[in-house]
């Protein structure tokens, strides 16, 4: 596993290893940016995830996931602070997300 000194470098190693697309958390999925695509928990696989601790507030803290959806083979990165975690996530979805972070 890699270890990065700073999220830019996470993203810019991942981008070259071909995570090129963009994820966001949109209510009970995660949202490609590039196409709109609404992907699933059931329809996708955390590859990877790199927590960065940068403060002692949530929100101070990170984690990059490397996503692949299994459904098309897109490859991209969803970049989320801890806070995330405590706003409105579906169980299922946190769940998928959570479980890499140990």
């Amino acid at each position: 596993m890699e270890n990065y000194n700073n999220i830019a470098e996470a993203i810019i190693d991942l981008q070259h290893r071909g995570y090129d697309q963009d994820f966001v958390i949109k209510n009970e999925h995660i949202l490609c940016v590039q196409d709109s695509e609404l992907i699933s928990p059931d329809e996708f696989e955390v590859i990877r995830a790199y927590k960065f601790e940068r403060g002692k507030r949530l929100r101070d803290n990170y984690v990059i996931y490397a996503i692949r959806s299994m459904h098309n083979d897109l490859k991209g990165i969803l970049l989320t602070s801890y806070g995330a975690f405590t706003k409105g996530l579906s169980i299922h979805l946190w769940s998928k997300l959570a479980a890499d972070l140990k």
